[in-house]
């Protein structure tokens, strides 16, 4: 990605994400009524209390800070990647206005679009790109909040939309929809971003220390994973111990099964997951720092 440009593979992660998003609202949302939040939300109470405001220039007044709060603290290449988002999930939300509702049940509705939206969020993240509206602003307040996640910043942005819709237009029923909506959008956005660092860490304690040799020489010739070695004691019989650490991903568990089994069959074994790993051999998807902190290689 160049400084000031979107590369190609930006710009498909735009695509994708946005593309889900789209579908989201109009085979979900929109033939249900469920107001999902976000900046249109906001457009659309100010324009019912105030009709000579339209709702694109509540939209545009509300988007120009945060497009300059995201340019300072987020970067100009991610910024033009908002503005990208915000144009793609217009022109596709009105483009696939001719779909048809998936289902016929309301409940159901909040659950499979809200589940979308939430995955096509994750896509967005995952590709380093921007979002528009709330999720944007959400990208923002976790650079500043770093304990709250992404999904629950998104949620809450979100759920200050519809209590707000809900007081001005005085319909609690359609307001308890869009918070469930949301409420799913949420969970699923945070469960696959984290999917993202997910590990496996193996804690193996080798009867001698040939075996601990024999074993890491295996994981780091056939996996191309690091070990550590820890000296360790048995405190039944007092005696030393050797103990492997070998964190790896979860599509390598059986892997590391088998070659325990082959090299040391004697050991004992304690797996444990893990829901972040960060370093060498493991890139972590940490949306608490601003993207033009992160180089290019470990946007990779």
């Amino acid at each position: 990605m160049r400084k000031y440009g979107v590369s190609l593979k930006s710009l498909l992660y735009i695509l994708v994400g946005n593309l889900g998003l789209a579908v989201a609202m109009d085979c979900f949302f929109t033939p249900h009524a469920i107001a999902a939040g976000g900046f249109g939300g906001v457009g659309v109470i100010v324009n019912y209390l105030v009709p000579q405001i339209s709702v694109g220039t509540v939209i545009f007044a509300i988007s120009v800070p945060v497009f300059i709060w995201s340019y300072f603290v987020q970067g100009a290449t991610y910024t033009l990647s908002a503005l990208l988002s915000t144009v793609a999930f217009s022109v596709l939300s009105d483009a696939l206005a001719f779909l048809p509702s998936l289902t016929d049940n309301t409940l159901l509705a909040c659950v499979c679009g809200g589940a979308l939206y939430g995955l096509s969020g994750a896509v967005l993240v995952r590709g380093y790109v921007a979002g528009s509206g709330t999720d944007l602003l959400a990208r923002l307040l976790v650079t500043r909040f770093r304990s709250v996640s992404l999904g629950t910043m998104v949620l809450l942005c979100d759920l200050v939309v519809i209590a707000a819709s809900v007081f001005a237009f005085g319909d609690i029923e359609s307001g308890i929809y869009a918070a469930g909506a949301i409420a799913v959008c949420s969970y699923s956005m945070d469960k696959v971003i984290r999917g993202f660092n997910t590990a496996v860490v193996f804690q193996v304690v080798t009867p001698d220390r040939e075996s601990a040799e024999k074993l890491a020489g295996q994981v780091m010739e056939r996996l191309d994973r690091g070990v550590t070695l820890i000296p360790a004691v048995g405190m039944y019989q007092r005696s030393e111990r050797n103990m492997l650490m070998i964190a790896v991903r979860p599509k390598q568990i059986y892997e590391v099964r088998d070659i325990i089994q082959d090299t040391a069959p004697g050991s004992f074994v304690v797996m444990l997951h893990a829901n972040g790993v960060f370093g060498e051999g493991f890139k972590g998807l940490d949306v608490t720092v601003p993207v033009k902190e992160i180089s290019d290689e470990d946007k990779m």
